[in-house]
């Protein structure tokens, strides 16, 4: 069978007026095209397609019309190597946790609003993983990396940032990596020594990770011990509880056969609210028996009444992404975190 021919000559000018069928059947249409269609330069034409300013709004209509009638599509990989950007974020995360739904939503919203998309990489704190992850920025697969929480501390860093644009929304103990971060041993101090001035004297707390993994976890307990003593596990704090099901587990094991607490302080709201149900199977009534506090200013807590500490993910994940879509060079900034008293 012979190739069919069109009758419609594609290089003619009137040709710029055919319906944008006839157009993409031709597959000639180029920033060119839609530059000549419209009257005005190729870089008027990619500031448009880019949602980029400085642009009137009758160039822009003019500029849509010509792409909406050709049915024109930028090609991507040559945006992309002609600009050297990949337009891609990478943001690592332990796994999918409510505690990191905030952060990660703002993070998609303002990269969204400056025209780059997100790469989520789950890490399960696994160290292979994560160096895995580090690799994307030197092989410039992504234009940035955002970390989160972390396997560890014993990276070299300083070899980290000649990788690329590296910021952490968690803060980092060494190595002088750009963080914008919430102060949590701040929050810490300030909570157990707003407890202690109460007259509160038996309270618990609970995280996810021990102190030798995680640094938040070490500022917890640091914290703790400067107004209640030396920190026990499995008396004054437990570890591995996460969540819903985990809190509502580990309050019936913990406190059936004993005096539930004056204050449990939990590691997430999702967290805090398990710890209620369960409590609430053993008979434990918060606000009559006990007093919890959460963490995340999530709808549990409102709905539950129970108070928390705001880390204000939303504020830092803004931060974040204007700091590495920007040309400075490093930052360090600390924002301090909100008790919520209900």
């Amino acid at each position: 069978m012979g190739l069919t021919t069109f009758p419609i000559d594609c290089n003619v000018w009137n040709a710029f007026h055919v319906n944008k069928i006839v157009w993409r059947w031709c597959n000639l249409v180029n920033i060119h095209d839609i530059a000549a269609m419209s009257g005005v330069s190729k870089s008027t034409v990619s500031r448009v397609i880019n949602n980029k300013k400085h642009v009137s709004a009758e160039i822009r209509a003019k500029v849509q019309a010509a792409i909406e009638q050709t049915g024109y599509h930028a090609n991507g990989n040559a945006v992309k190597l002609s600009s050297g950007k990949n337009f891609t974020l990478g943001v690592t995360l332990p796994y999918n946790n409510a505690c990191y739904d905030d952060l990660i939503n703002s993070i998609l919203y303002h990269t969204k609003e400056r025209g780059y998309q997100v790469l989520l990489l789950p890490t399960y704190y696994e160290e292979d993983t994560e160096q895995a992850y580090y690799a994307l920025l030197e092989q410039k697969m992504i234009d940035g990396l955002i970390l989160t929480s972390r396997s560890g501390n014993n990276l070299d860093w300083e070899d980290l940032k000649k990788k690329g644009r590296i910021v952490s929304a968690e803060k980092i103990a060494a190595g002088g990596l750009s963080m914008i971060y919430p102060d949590r041993k701040r929050v810490y101090e300030d909570l157990f020594s707003r407890l202690r001035q109460a007259g509160n004297t038996n309270v618990v707390f609970t995280v996810k990770r021990g102190p030798r993994l995680s640094t938040s976890a070490k500022d917890k307990i640091d914290s703790f011990e400067k107004y209640y003593g030396a920190a026990v596990l499995g008396r004054d704090y437990y570890t591995e509880i996460e969540g819903y099901k985990d809190g509502a587990k580990w309050a019936t094991a913990t406190f059936e056969n004993k005096t539930v607490p004056e204050v449990i302080y939990a590691n997430g709201d999702d967290t805090a609210a398990g710890i209620i149900s369960g409590l609430n199977k053993l008979g434990f009534v918060h606000k009559t028996d006990y007093q919890i506090i959460g963490e995340g200013n999530a709808a549990y807590s409102e709905l539950l009444a129970f108070s928390t500490i705001d880390f204000l993910p939303a504020e830092i994940g803004k931060d974040v992404v204007d700091f590495i879509l920007s040309e400075e060079k490093r930052i360090t900034i600390s924002k301090n975190p909100v008790i919520i008293w209900r």
